[in-house]
C-alpha cells in the first residue's frame, strides 16, 4: 500500500476530507492512545471527587461536546445518578442513541445544543438548566476537545457560568485540549500552526494552561482548587484515508477552517512525504485542567 502512487493517495485524501467530525474522531479514538490517556487524567479527578462526596450518593455527570462516545463506558459505569451527553451534532447523538436503546441504558440522556450559546453567561446557563437539563446540577462536567470551537476570550466567562450555574456545590470540571505551546516538528500542534499560519496567517492561541492562570485570579474561582497537567499521546493507522481523516480533524477542516482545493492537495502531499511514507506517527501533547468546587 505504501507504494501507491501519489495521485491515488491525493484522491483518497480529498474524498475523506469532508467526512463528519465525529467519524474522524472515531478513527482517532480507535488508533491512538489518547482516550486511555484522557481516562487516566479523568480518573484522578474522579478519585478526588469521590473523597469529597458522601459514599452512598450516586453521582451525575454532564459531558459537553460529547461526540458519539466520550469515555462512555467509564462515565456510564461511574455516574449512576445519571449521565447526560450534550452535543451540537445530531448525527453523533444518533450513534449514541442507538447504543443506549440497544443496551437499555436508562440512566443516559442525550441533549442537542450549542454550548457556546447555551452556557455563554449566567442567564443563559440558568435557562438551559431549566429547559434542557431538568434543573438538576451535575457532580462532574467534562469539556474534552470542544473549546477549539469557542473564542478563547470567552473561556473564563463560559467556564465561570458552568461552575456557578451547572456544577453541584461539591463537584469537579475536567477539560482536555491539544497543547498550544508545543513547537516540535511533527506534533499535531506544529502541524496545525504550520498550515493555518501559511494559509490564514494565524495559529493556535487556545492555551488551556493559560486558562489555568486566568481562573486562578478570577473572583468566581477564589475558593476553587485548580490544577493542570500535560502528557504525550501518539496516533498511527496503516490506512491512508483514516490517517488523513485524523489530519483533517486536527486542522479543523471543514468545521473550523475552509481550505480550498489547492491548499488541501498541498496538505495531502506534505503528509504523504513527511508522515505517511516514512510511517511516522502523529504525536500530540495534551493539556488537562481540573477545577474542584467544595462549598
Amino acid at each position: 500500500m505504501l507504494n501507491t502512487t501519489n495521485d491515488m493517495l491525493i484522491e483518497r485524501g480529498l474524498q475523506v476530507a469532508e467526512s463528519r467530525i465525529f467519524r474522524k474522531n472515531k478513527i482517532w479514538a480507535r488508533h491512538a492512545d489518547e482516550k486511555p490517556d484522557v481516562a487516566a487524567s479523568l480518573m484522578r479527578a474522579i478519585r478526588i471527587l469521590h473523597r469529597l462526596t458522601p459514599p452512598d450518593r450516586d453521582l451525575s455527570a454532564l459531558s459537553i461536546g460529547s461526540g458519539d462516545e466520550p469515555q462512555f463506558r467509564l462515565l456510564e459505569a461511574t455516574f449512576r445518578g445519571g449521565l447526560c451527553l450534550y452535543d451540537i451534532d445530531p448525527a453523533a447523538l444518533a450513534v449514541v442513541r442507538e447504543r443506549t436503546e440497544r443496551q437499555m441504558l436508562d440512566r443516559v440522556s442525550l441533549v442537542q445544543g450549542d454550548f457556546n450559546a447555551d452556557f455563554r453567561d449566567a442567564d443563559a446557563a440558568e435557562l438551559t438548566m431549566a429547559a434542557k437539563l431538568g434543573g438538576r446540577r451535575f457532580d462532574l462536567l467534562t469539556l474534552h476537545h470542544c473549546l477549539y470551537y469557542s473564542d478563547k476570550a470567552n473561556w473564563p466567562r463560559l467556564v465561570g457560568s458552568l461552575y456557578e450555574g451547572v456544577l453541584a456545590p461539591t463537584g469537579a470540571m475536567h477539560l482536555a485540549m491539544m497543547s498550544a505551546r508545543e513547537q516540535r516538528e511533527g506534533t499535531t500542534t506544529w502541524l496545525y500552526n504550520h498550515f493555518t499560519n501559511k494559509f490564514f496567517g494565524s495559529g493556535t492561541n487556545q492555551d488551556l494552561l493559560r486558562l489555568h492562570d486566568e481562573l486562578a485570579v478570577h473572583p468566581t474561582f477564589r475558593n476553587a482548587r485548580i490544577s493542570s497537567e500535560s502528557s504525550e499521546v501518539r496516533f498511527w493507522v496503516d490506512n491512508f484515508e483514516r490517517y488523513m481523516a485524523v489530519v483533517w480533524m486536527i486542522l479543523l477542516y471543514p468545521d473550523g477552517h475552509r481550505f480550498n482545493v489547492d491548499q488541501r492537495v498541498e496538505i495531502i502531499e506534505f503528509v504523504i512525504d513527511r508522515f505517511w511514507r516514512p510511517r511516522r506517527p502523529l504525536v500530540q501533547v495534551q493539556d488537562y485542567l481540573t477545577v474542584f468546587k467544595d462549598r
